[in-house]
């Protein structure tokens, strides 16, 4: 049940995310699935706690909390029907992560409490793709392969957790194509402490920082445009332990929050390397001894000779820090990182990278806010980088009547700002430059069973982009009409129009400038449980795309039944999709349910069919076996991908196994 249930949730928010969109998800399913197994206290639950559901806003946080303060503790979650903004819709979806219960004191924490209190999980998985592909192959001309190692995907992890107070845990990871000859390529290990007296956290490893709404630093997840349109908001919860295998998006060192009342003071240090392509400084405009970095690479694959010539070539060292003050309705911050490399970072720039980073070292400065008044969270961020650049990002969630909430969201990123580790709301998310627009969306409550949700979003390029050569525009507008008449089915309607422009496709062009491209898609989706063990899901979605009076469409038809017996230690899950989309433009993302902690959102495209199967299997208590079984059939093509992922024939099939132990 547990599983079913976080799965659901997850796949909820990544199917409501904006296309191609890869997040890491591990992080919100430890959360999700700590609080599933020790359900939040509502009565004494902080803020942040509060937010790492994922599933409420910060007014109704904020009217929580005010009701508590105002009428006592809560004697059932059912109460929550009586704190404003409240339906039945939020409190059935935290309904199995949190609790009303009396707030008692801590006893004294000893060595035998922490040790029959803390719970460890280990993971270990397996995958391989059953078709080889040319890199795997040896060349004709030297006999060795392209790839130094196995085709086996390798992974282990191991986590232990004693309350919300510690947490430690190790990553190991061999991607394939590597090889273990030196062992793991990746390895990663953390150890946080987390408290309420002045030390609020200490953590040592691997780590994140999120800050402000991820204009300055932030260095995690989040969320961005999506059906889920009241969820605009960054909330930088500060440090967070890393378990995750992206081998760049972390920090490697110490860091530590202590706070005294309202006022919280945060500490960070890094020291890492990362992937970089060395060039001769000959060939830049640094003339002296000092050697180039061309690129940096996040990839973390180490399969051919090249990749593994550019790994941990570049020393990275971070460091900065966070004030913040905060009261339950107001909270102001400031944040501060340098970050500072070994090499210069010179990258080969084409005209629309101008702007981009280049150098040893930049400093990058930033103010943080919000307000929640009354049934309106006002918020955002301005920041500074070295070189002058400047962005802001405000906005505002508000409850404006009992059946309609709106959100509003403006973005001012200048084309100068250079910011390496920023995660903000725009199409830009990870760069935050060239990119000024304006956000609007609604959720309106038609009635107890049906929901409406649409956004729009205006968006301006003051300066080139990749593939358009000049300044201009992009329209984005979805409508999403959700119909939930129990908790066991659902099922809506979304449509989403782009307008965009690129770069003209006539290669009889001297000069190549931009079109305008005009996309639709079209989609109906359904959960509803056909029998008490028996639970269906069926998707048909169509795309389509044109540019320079020529129309790509894309379609999408899929059925997935999950059967779980009651009472049994057997659960399934499949699917079979079925797809034509003509090329790259008209493809259909799709969301697709793996082994637990292992989830993606996958684009389908060219003619053909998808199948995946997965059984889990609880083997004993605290031992439990994922098998999970996939492939693609293409009946356009002999030939699947290019260079050395190429695979000869139209089928490409994996399994992956996982074995999760708990004691």
């Amino acid at each position: 049940m547990k599983n079913n249930i976080i799965e659901q949730r997850i796949e909820q928010i990544a199917s409501s995310l904006d296309e191609g969109v890869e997040l890491d998800y591990t992080t919100l399913l430890e959360g999700l699935s700590y609080y599933f197994e020790h359900p939040l206290n509502l009565n004494n639950a902080t803020p942040q706690e509060l937010q790492e559901l994922y599933m409420l806003s910060d007014f109704q946080i904020n009217n929580l909390q005010r009701h508590i303060a105002k009428y006592g503790d809560l004697k059932s979650i059912y109460e929550l029907q009586a704190v404003q903004d409240f339906d039945l819709a939020t409190i059935h979806n935290i309904q199995y992560f949190v609790t009303a219960n009396p707030v008692v004191a801590l006893g004294d924490i000893s060595l035998r409490t922490f040790f029959r209190e803390a719970s460890n999980d280990l993971f270990l998985r397996y995958k391989r793709n059953f078709q080889e592909s040319a890199g795997f192959k040896p060349d004709p001309e030297t006999g060795t392969p392209d790839f130094q190692g196995s085709p086996d995907y390798m992974y282990t992890r191991y986590k232990l957790q004693f309350r919300k107070s510690f947490r430690a845990g190790f990553t190991l990871e061999k991607d394939a194509g590597e090889s273990l000859e030196k062992g793991p390529d990746f390895y990663s290990f953390h150890a946080m402490y987390t408290g309420q007296s002045w030390l609020r956290k200490l953590v040592v490893g691997d780590y994140q920082a999120l800050f402000g709404q991820g204009l300055t630093f932030w260095n995690g997840l989040a969320f961005g445009k999506s059906a889920f349109v009241l969820n605009v908001k960054r909330n930088g919860v500060g440090l967070k332990p890393y378990s995750s295998v992206q081998e760049g998006n972390y920090l490697r060192g110490a860091a530590t929050t202590i706070g005294f009342g309202k006022v919280e003071l945060t500490g960070f240090y890094s020291s890492k390397k990362l992937d970089g392509n060395v060039i001769n400084a000959v060939d830049t405009v640094y003339t002296d001894d000092e050697a180039v970095v061309s690129s940096i690479q996040l990839g973390g694959l180490h399969r051919t000779a090249s990749e593994i010539a550019d790994k941990r070539q570049l020393g990275e060292v971070i460091y900065g820090g966070n004030i913040k003050y905060a009261t339950r309705a107001f909270s102001i911050g400031a944040t501060a990182a340098k970050t500072e490399y070994d090499k210069v970072v010179q990258p080969t720039l084409s005209l629309y990278e101008n702007y981009k980073f280049t150098g040893s070292h930049n400093l990058n400065l930033g103010v943080d806010y919000q307000l929640v008044l009354r049934n309106a969270n006002f918020f955002g961020e301005f920041s500074r980088s070295e070189n002058g650049g400047l962005a802001a990002v405000n906005g505002l969630v508000a409850a404006i009547h009992p059946r309609l909430s709106v959100s509003i969201m403006h973005r001012w990123y200048g084309r100068d700002y250079q910011s390496l580790h920023s995660n903000v709301f725009g199409e830009n998310n990870t760069t935050a430059n060239n990119e000024q627009g304006l956000f609007a969306a609604l959720l309106a409550n038609l009635t107890g069973k049906w929901t409406l949700t649409a956004y729009s979003d205006l968006v301006k390029f003051p300066w080139l982009r990749f593939r358009v050569d000049a300044p201009g525009n992009y329209t984005d507008y979805l409508a999403q009409l959700n119909y939930k008449p129990d908790r066991k089915h659902e099922f809506y309607f979304r449509y989403r129009h782009r307008l965009n422009e690129q770069n003209s496709g006539n290669e009889n062009l001297i000069i190549s400038y931009p079109v305008a491209t005009d996309q639709h898609n079209f989609r109906i989706h359904g959960v509803y449980q056909a029998h008490p063990n028996v639970q269906m899901k069926t998707r048909v979605e169509w795309s389509s795309f044109k540019k320079e009076g020529n129309i790509s469409h894309g379609f999408l038809l899929y059925q997935d039944v999950i059967f779980k017996r009651m009472g049994s230690k057997v659960s399934y899950t499949l699917r079979y999709a079925v797809f034509d989309a003509k090329d790259w433009n008209s493809r259909i993302y799709a969301f697709e349910t793996d082994v637990l902690y292992a989830f993606s959102i996958l684009p389908y495209y060219g003619k053909g069919s998808r199948i995946y199967a997965m059984a889990k299997v609880d083997i004993a208590r605290g031992l439990d076996l994922w098998v999970r079984y996939g492939t693609w059939v293409y009946t356009d093509r002999n030939v699947i991908s290019s260079g050395s992922s190429e695979i000869s024939g139209n089928k490409k099939s994996d399994i992956h196994l996982q074995l999760r132990l708990q004691f």
